[in-house]
């Protein structure tokens, strides 16, 4: 064997090969794709002693990389770029496979200025498809041998192991950073159950595993039909804090209406792509990924990141890597609203349990208490008589009777308002007829004239029956402080498998809240009256209108009578 090359013996040549297989192996330092290529490119052109040398490589997980070491001629350059363009195109355009790895194609090149041998061999995969190519420059006195193209060829295979190996360890490291990032988002969504926190840690995380610059996360106001900006990260995010778009409108609105994830990575020339958030905010939206919050099969929102740093855009797998977030999230704040709801249904029961402390307190101290103090003072006076006017014993001591029989009368009121033994024994009606024969006894009504109507009886479950007593308690009770009525009309009826029970009165009305405007404005008789109602799958109606000469208000409970109610027609 004559002229340059890698060995001039067989077992030398074997030799170097064991070598430059050493090193392509020995890559454990690397830390990226373009420094492992480079330094697979400097042992093959060091162990073929060729003048340059260029790799061509893509794979399933990158994109097209190019890497060259040496110093190229400018013919052999051009050479050589052409070659690659031509791969480059076909690689981009389609698979490419070859049947037998140990018979790939080389092709060799000569160049008479100046006198130079190109030599250019596909790189190929574990699975037999073309990833590149490899290309080195050789002076023209280097002697070509068969034993020199096998082992390009074993080399050509070898360095796409290698770099199917480099790429199967990224996909690997990255998979193994998500499950750790999944791992930081169960736990951050599992150590807190308040929504402000877990909302902005979600929208953390997912800017860090996406390496996006922006994320926001938008809950659906189903009253208005809107989206509202709950939490979002970024530069401007702090401006879009509760800001609302509607529904039908930009690429959010159109995952939260056809609950399907989308990718937008020209945002701007997209048909769906709303421009009116950039103008509040002053933002440069680029490139949009969302997908749908679900949760029990409804969409509650929208998760979405902006202007991913990666100049390929979003991926699918990134919105795969959303979903798993947003479907974490969906849960956590699922589970947060009810605690929320649990907490808000703790204070109102509380609220409650005070507010019928405060009024038996009243109760307590304008009736009997005070009747108390009359009959001591009663026994004192009567002491007194005794011993200077016996003859007026008599009337003192009636009058005495009179007031411990009002006190007994009191007492007796005030136990039967907070629960009537009739209720349990006779039932509803029997004892809404007796709670108002003692309002009227007692002169308790303030001139206020009670109507009653009823059917003659309904057979309910004693737990349903009590729900009732208590919510037209309530009613009546509203109607005595608050509507300064002349009439109010209590009536019973069975009608249709339902028992309408109504409250109405010809009073001075009011306006109409919501439900955080009664919590606020202080009305939770209307609230107990409505919660109470849930509790025996009821449907509450409140009808006001504090305007003349229609004013005045009905309340009307209508409860199914169903085995599953408790209750039955009777």
């Amino acid at each position: 064997m004559t002229g340059t090359g890698p060995a001039s013996h067989p077992g030398l040549e074997q030799q170097a090969l064991a070598g430059l297989m050493g090193d392509l192996l020995n890559l454990s330092n690397v830390r990226t794709l373009e420094d492992m290529l480079s330094k697979l490119l400097g042992g093959v052109t060091r162990t073929f002693q060729a003048e340059a040398g260029s790799i061509l490589l893509q794979t399933q997980t990158q994109a097209l990389k190019l890497v060259r070491s040496g110093v190229f001629r400018p013919q052999a350059l051009k050479r050589i770029e052409y070659w690659e363009e031509v791969i480059g195109h076909r690689l981009e355009k389609q698979s490419w496979r070859i049947n037998d790895s140990e018979n790939l194609p080389v092709s060799v090149s000569r160049l008479s200025e100046p006198d130079l041998i190109l030599i250019n061999v596909p790189l190929v995969s574990k699975t037999q498809m073309v990833i590149g190519s490899l290309s080195l420059v050789f002076p023209t006195n280097y002697h070509l041998t068969t034993s020199h193209q096998e082992m390009l060829k074993s080399v050509s295979v070898g360095v796409g192991h290698v770099a199917d190996l480099f790429a199967e360890l990224k996909t690997a490291q990255q998979r193994l950073r998500q499950m750790e990032l999944f791992y930081q988002v169960g736990q951050a969504l599992m150590t807190t159950l308040d929504l402000n926190t877990l909302l902005a840690e979600t929208m953390r995380l997912a800017t860090e595993v996406i390496d996006a610059g922006a994320a926001s996360l938008m809950l659906i106001d189903r009253n208005n039909e809107e989206l509202v900006f709950e939490v979002s990260l970024g530069s401007r995010g702090h401006v879009l804090r509760q800001q609302r778009i509607p529904l039908d409108e930009g690429i959010a609105g159109w995952v939260a209406r056809h609950g399907e994830p989308s990718i937008s990575n020209n945002a701007r020339t997209d048909p769906r792509f709303s421009h009116r958030v950039d103008v509040r905010t002053g933002f440069l939206t680029q490139s949009i990924a969302a997908v749908p919050l679900k949760t029990k099969g409804c969409i509650i929102g929208v998760l979405e990141v902006l202007n991913k740093y990666s100049e390929s855009g979003f991926e699918e797998e990134d919105l795969r890597i959303m979903s798993v977030i947003a479907a974490q999230a969906a849960i956590a704040i699922e589970n947060a609203r009810l605690y929320q709801e649990v907490r808000q249904e703790r204070d109102n029961i509380l609220k409650a349990q005070e507010d019928v402390r405060h009024e038996l307190n009243r109760k307590l101290h304008d009736g009997p208490v005070q009747l108390l103090s009359a009959i001591s003072l009663s026994v004192d006076h009567l002491e007194r008589l005794n011993n200077v006017k016996p003859d007026v014993r008599a009337g003192a001591i009636q009058a005495l009777r009179n007031l411990i029989n009002q006190t007994i009368r009191e007492a007796r009121s005030i136990l039967f308002e907070l629960r009537p033994v009739i209720l349990e024994t006779q039932g509803v009606v029997s004892a809404l007829r007796q709670y108002i024969d003692r309002l009227q006894d007692n002169n308790d009504l303030d001139g206020l004239t009670l109507h009653f109507d009823t059917v003659e009886q309904v057979t309910l479950d004693k737990n349903v029956a009590g729900i009732i007593f208590s919510i037209v308690q309530e009613a009546i009770n509203n109607v005595k402080r608050h509507a300064h009525a002349k009439n109010m009309w209590l009536t019973l009826e069975n009608r249709n498998d339902y028992l309408i029970v109504t409250v109405k009165d010809d009073g001075r009305g009011f306006e109409m809240l919501n439900h955080d405007e009664i919590v606020n404005d202080g009305r939770f008789g209307l609230l107990n009256m409505s919660e109470r109602a849930a509790l025996i799958e009821a449907d509450l109606q409140i009808n006001t209108n504090p305007i003349p000469p229609n004013q005045g208000t009905t309340i009307q409970l209508i409860l199914p009578l169903a085995s599953d109610s408790g209750a039955a027609g009777g």
